[in-house]
Parts: C-alpha cells; structure tokens; sequence
C-alpha cells in the first residue's frame, strides 16, 4: 500500500512542480488561459440560452429573458476571449477599491484613538497607509497584481513538490518494525 501511496505523490508532486514552473515563469499565458477558459464557459451558457429560446415554441416574458440573457452572456464571453488581459485586470481593480475604502476608515479609527489619546493610536495610522499603498498598488498596476499572485501560487506549488518527494524519501528510509 505504501508503494502505491508513494507513487501517487510522486506523480502529484511532479505535477505540482511543472505547473509551478509553468506559472512562474510564464504568468501572462497562465492569466490568459484561465480568461480564455471562462470566456469559453459564458460563451457557451450564451449559446444554449438563445438556443433553448429558439427551441422553445411558446414565447412568454420568462423566455424573452432568456433570450436576453443569452445575447449578452455569449457577448460577454466573447469579449473577455478578445481582451482577457482587460478581464484579468479587472478584479484587482475591484480589490483595490475595496482596499482605498478599508484604508480611509482605518485612518479615521487611528485619528479618532489619537483624539482619546490611545498611546498606540499610531499603529492603526501605519496600518491604514499600508492598506492604502496596496490598494493604489492594485489600482495603478492591475494586471501587475495579477501576474505576481500567479507567481506567488506557482512558487508555492514548486515549495510544495519539493517538500513531498522529501518526506516521501524520508518515509521510505523508515522501517516499520
């Protein structure tokens, strides 16, 4: 049983290790084919939408909708499969907003702690320009945000390879008595 446990995380671990590799060292491409992907998944809820209204003989508000839903869903997906780099983008963009707002509440807690002179009120003041920082860092550089997050999981999947083949030898050596 152990012979075929270690095979199975040998060949996960190795798995592990290209696809880290691969999104290390070619992030845009990897960013690229997860928007093709969900580009490719909206344009085919699209067209089964305007299909099923097509096939669908009788035409009532509800199967209007579907029609509707059907045009822009596909034109949505044929969209981000032209400019997947515009919707890569976009979720820093959001996080970023999100991370501004958070920022300016911080440093109006800090400025309040400092008003009921709270000793340490200068800690949430840091905290809150860091926030900001990152936040302005989402918003100037999106797709900078995104290709260094797939970066990050591509490194940590390589650490994670590693590490299995280790303990996967280091249990080999063991001998159960």
């Amino acid at each position: 049983m152990f012979d075929k446990l270690k095979n199975t995380l040998i060949a996960t671990s190795l798995l592990y290790f290209v696809l880290g590799i691969v999104m290390l060292f070619f992030p845009a491409m990897v960013s690229d084919s997860i928007c093709y992907l969900i580009g490719l998944v909206f344009l085919f809820f699209g067209v089964a939408a305007i299909v099923m209204y097509f096939r669908n003989e009788v035409k009532t508000p509800y199967v209007s909708t579907i029609l509707v839903s059907g045009i822009v869903i596909g034109a949505l997906g044929i969209y981000i499969c032209l400019n997947p780099r515009d919707f890569a983008s976009f979720i820093p963009l959001v996080v970023g907003v999100f991370m501004i707002a958070d920022a300016i509440s911080k440093l109006s807690i800090a400025l309040d702690m400092k008003k009921l002179e709270y000793i340490n009120w200068w800690h949430m003041l840091v905290i809150s320009f860091i926030i900001l920082s990152c936040g302005l860092l989402l918003l100037l550089n999106p797709f900078g945000a995104v290709t260094v997050s797939i970066m990050a999981i591509g490194s940590i999947l390589i650490v994670n390879a590693v590490t299995n083949i280790f303990t996967i030898y280091s249990y080999s050596k063991i001998t159960i008595k």
